[in-house]
């Protein structure tokens, strides 16, 4: 693989949950494309690509996550770290006993004699409470007053009337008998099947794991199971398909032929699901839910690229600055790096601030957040009473701010962005568009310019956002979304590309005071 002129090989490995993909990694998931379409791949899927090295070349390693088309045979990508779909593999043959056991509890809960057993059952039951509702009907049809009840004649009338209810109560108990027992042994049966199932298919998945031996760049071997072990509570459920993702593979052909990592991507491929919208060609971090633990080990030995998701730990951040206050609520400038609430970190918290600045407040005080990279204006409540008050404006959306922000790239024009979002489970903390799951969020956005940026001229888009809801991540999504803006927010190290900071900036901000009711209005200029 050929670089082009004044290109450079990256210093470190990709970090590959945060990262923006190398030129030479753009190009070559370019080839993978052309190759999909050369074969004609249609189904929707995530690609990555990884960029090697031997002694004298470079070249570049090729994978898709889990199978493609049902198959691993396809030889222009590396292979699985794991074959299991060998007809002859212990997998298989197991997995056809377990499929077996499926076939075989389907047809006892599709028995007809059972079925005929239940509808038997049904009929002699109806009927003994038929007979039982009409002896007592008898019953309390004959009841006469207190002198009658004395009467000898009435005292046998009595007694026969309650036999008889107590003769209906046991109508048919031989053959219901029967057939509950029947029924109960098919039920017991059923269960310990389900069981063996069960237990099979856990076994199985557990073999699976332990012969995903994964190496690491020192040499080293461990199984998943082994290697979530070490991840905490967190990770003790080891997910469906750990080891089958693109990133693990490429790495594991890498070290397994000798060659040197030196850079990867990850990018979808085909049509999007009907409810999630992935842009074909877009990339994406490695997922999270199965892959952190898996690279974590086999990135050991490798010099790779620190978080950018830490970039603050080394920065000494600006002070927060009151801008308005009085004994209720404060407004203040947030600057880029503050977290609104404490975190897992111990990285500087408005919460603990506003105890500082203000010992003698009480209640939650925070009422809403700015994202941890977005600086600007934020009201907190000094007690409960104006915690609840500003709350309930938050709900009603009677609380009005708008946001300043620089997209990395070129956008024209005003209009509403209508895109429903939610977190992406396997990609946390991010948030992504779910037209099934996800909750309505609406932004209305006018272009205000657009203008050079930086010593090397970069185009830019100034832009003011009005978020008509709350939701996380709303603006950054809008605007990087391929339904949206399809312009990330410049700096935004989650939907873009890592920058000196988050360019978002929260302008202004309008409420109703909590107990005087005066209508508020405040502004603060962007510092970009």
């Amino acid at each position: 693989m050929a670089m082009e002129p004044g290109e450079q090989l990256p210093q470190r490995f990709t970090y590959p949950f945060r990262y923006v993909p190398h030129p030479l990694c753009v190009r070559a998931a370019r080839c993978v494309q052309q190759q999909l379409v050369g074969m004609g791949i249609a189904e929707g899927k995530m690609y990555g690509v990884m960029i090697v090295r031997n002694a004298t070349n470079l070249a570049f390693l090729a994978a898709y996550s889990g199978q493609l088309q049902g198959s691993y045979a396809h030889p222009w990508f590396v292979p699985p770290v794991v074959d299991y779909l060998d007809p002859q593999s212990h997998f298989q043959r197991e997995q056809q006993e377990i499929v077996d056991l499926g076939h075989r509890l389907d047809d006892m809960r599709e028995s007809t004699d059972i079925a005929d057993a239940r509808t038997e059952l049904a009929r002699l039951l109806r009927e003994r409470a038929d007979a039982v509702a009409a002896a007592k009907s008898v019953y309390d049809a004959a009841r006469q007053d207190d002198d009658a009840k004395r009467d000898a004649a009435y005292i046998r009338l009595r007694q026969h009337q309650k036999a008889d209810i107590q003769r209906a109560k046991h109508l048919h108990a031989t053959a219901i008998a029967d057939i509950q027992a029947r029924l109960a042994n098919h039920n017991a049966a059923m269960r310990d099947l389900h069981e063996q199932r069960r237990r099979r298919s856990e076994e199985l998945q557990q073999w699976l794991f332990r012969q995903f031996d994964m190496l690491n760049a020192r040499g080293q071997r461990r199984n998943i199971i082994d290697i979530f072990a070490d991840h905490g509570k967190e990770y003790r459920a080891i997910p469906a398909g750990a080891g089958e993702c693109c990133a693990p593979k490429l790495l594991q052909t890498a070290y397994a032929m000798g060659l040197q990592p030196i850079a990867m991507a990850e990018f979808w491929w085909g049509p999007s699901s009907l409810t999630h919208y992935r842009e074909p060609g877009a990339f994406f971090p490695a997922c999270r839910s199965k892959c952190l633990p898996i690279l974590t080990f086999m990135l050991q030995g490798l010099d790779v690229e620190p978080d950018p998701a830490n970039h603050y730990d080394s920065r000494e951040l600006e002070e927060v600055r009151v801008v308005w206050e009085d004994d209720d609520v404060a407004v203040i400038a947030k600057p880029g790096g503050w977290c609104s609430i404490p975190g897992r970190s111990d990285q500087p918290n408005l919460l603990d601030e506003a105890h500082r600045l203000w010992p003698g407040i009480t209640g939650s005080v925070i009422v809403h957040r700015l994202d941890q990279d977005t600086s600007g204006l934020m009201v907190l409540a000094k007690n409960p009473k104006a915690h609840c008050r500003l709350g309930q404006q938050f709900e009603r959306r009677e609380v009005d701010k708008h946001y300043v922000a620089l997209l990395d790239g070129r956008v024209d024009g005003e209009g509403v962005i209508t895109l429903p979002i939610c977190p992406d489970p396997e990609n946390m903390p991010h948030q992504h568009v779910d037209r099934l799951n996800g909750k309505e969020a609406v932004t209305e956005y006018r272009v205000l310019g657009v203008e050079a940026f930086g010593n090397d001229g970069k185009v830019v888009t100034r832009i003011l956002f009005h978020p008509v809801t709350g939701r996380t991540h709303q603006l950054r999504l809008h605007s990087a979304a391929a339904e949206g803006l399809a312009t990330p927010i410049l700096g935004d190290r989650l939907y873009g590309r890592v920058d000196r900071r988050l360019y978002l900036h929260a302008a202004t901000l309008d409420f109703n005071h909590p107990v005087t009711h005066q209508r508020l209005h405040f502004e603060l200029p962007a510092p970009f």
